[in-house]
């Protein structure tokens, strides 16, 4: 497609931005869909509008005037992806192109900090084929089901990169998952400096891999037990430090691994005061406690691409696992090409390193800028017939 680096002007106009997200879209999911009312195109953009407002694809044709109806893109959409459980790995390594296809070079050349977490999405409804698609967890939004997923990004100079993404059954364990991420890592050749788990990845087996492949990570601990435990070992703690502990589980066996504790203060945080203690699960990281906890807390927000990710997610109450994973992979791709578009569109090249304005360019305005290209392409619903004029 053509940016604004080729064109007279400099400025980024909504038509680019969806025309970017559709041409990637399309080059990675071979979408095969002709209809003589519904084309790949037309499913494209109205998927690029129900994710930037947030709603369902039958929602965003139904604001539209000149599109295709809802029922009708749904059909043709569903049809078109796969049909068996199996053949999600195939719409999953679309994505991973996807993902990757606008990203600065840059990111390759140099060992990173990588951080992984699972994304939820509450489900309230019964598994379509198998039981495996639903994963349980903690209770969240009225329920303890979900459609599941597992992403791995990196935060660059405050942008955020999501490097791949994958499906989780609901029965699979957490470090087959990790394997599948990092083995996906391998292939990018991206080299990991420090990696950052989320707390759902601390178990006996994750731990032991990762010491094993000699990977340096950084994981909050479960707190659990009583007088023993984990809970024990912050009761023994008397101000923030190292120690070590060693985890036993049924199935896997034991394995010891050190232990940062870290102790602050509330100060009125929460309408709260006195001691909280954080617990982080190391290897290989050599910092004072309170670095790894900044480190841990502020640089990798570790709900934060599932947040930002839920803000430009279509809905749907479908029950297809591959239609849940098709929503939740163009999120992931929107919100990369978001900072595509801030680096390599409007950054302003200086020494040092591109000058980004944060404020130029936010995630809500390319959101915006997506409904609008798809309303100027198709019209916009400005008015609402009576009901006597649809009678008559």
């Amino acid at each position: 497609m053509t940016g604004p680096k080729e064109k007279d002007t400099l400025d980024v106009t909504a038509e680019q931005v969806l025309d970017l997200t559709v041409e990637t879209l399309q080059t990675h999911l071979n979408l095969s869909i002709e209809g003589s009312k519904c084309r790949t195109l037309d499913v494209l953009r109205l998927l690029a509008a129900a994710s930037a407002e947030r709603s369902s694809i039958e929602s965003a044709c139904h604001e539209t005037e000149s599109s295709p109806s809802g029922n009708r893109v749904r059909e043709q959409l569903e049809a078109a992806l796969p049909q068996g459980l199996e053949e999600l790995r195939t719409l999953e390594g679309a994505f991973n192109a996807a993902l990757v296809e606008h990203l600065p070079r840059c990111i390759f050349k140099r060992s990173r900090q990588v951080a992984m977490d699972l994304v939820l999405i509450p489900y309230h409804g019964q598994p379509e084929q198998d039981e495996r698609e639903i994963r349980r967890g903690r209770a969240k939004q009225g329920t303890t089901h979900f459609h599941c997923y597992a992403s791995a990004y990196i935060i660059l100079k405050n942008k955020r990169y999501t490097l791949a993404l994958t499906y989780v059954w609901g029965d699979e364990r957490l470090v087959e998952v990790l394997k599948r991420l990092l083995a996906r890592l391998k292939e990018l050749e991206m080299r990991i400096k420090r990696l950052f788990l989320d707390r759902e990845f601390y178990n006996v087996a994750v731990i032991r891999y990762l010491k094993t492949q000699n990977i340096w990570f950084v994981m909050p601990v479960i707190v659990r037990g009583k007088k023993g435990g984990t809970r024990g070992l912050l009761r023994k703690q008397k101000k923030s430090g190292h120690t070590t502990y060693t985890m036993r589980s049924p199935t896997d066996g034991e394995v010891t691994f050190e232990v940062v504790v870290v102790q602050t203060y509330l100060k009125g945080k929460f309408g709260k005061h006195g001691r909280r203690w954080y617990a982080f699960a190391v290897f290989g990281v050599k910092a004072q406690p309170r670095q790894v906890y900044q480190m841990y807390r502020l640089r990798f927000g570790i709900e934060s691409s599932y947040r930002m990710m839920n803000q430009v997610r279509a809905r749907t109450c479908s029950r297809k696992p591959s239609l849940r994973l098709l929503l939740a992979g163009v999120a992931f791709t929107i919100l990369n090409l978001w900072s595509f578009i801030r680096w390599d569109w409007l950054g302003q090249p200086q020494r040092g390193g591109r000058l980004v304005d944060g404020k130029l360019f936010h995630l809500h305005r390319m959101a915006r800028m997506l409904s609008r290209a798809v309303e100027a392409i198709y019209g916009c619903v400005l008015s609402v017939p009576h009901p006597t004029a649809l009678a008559s």
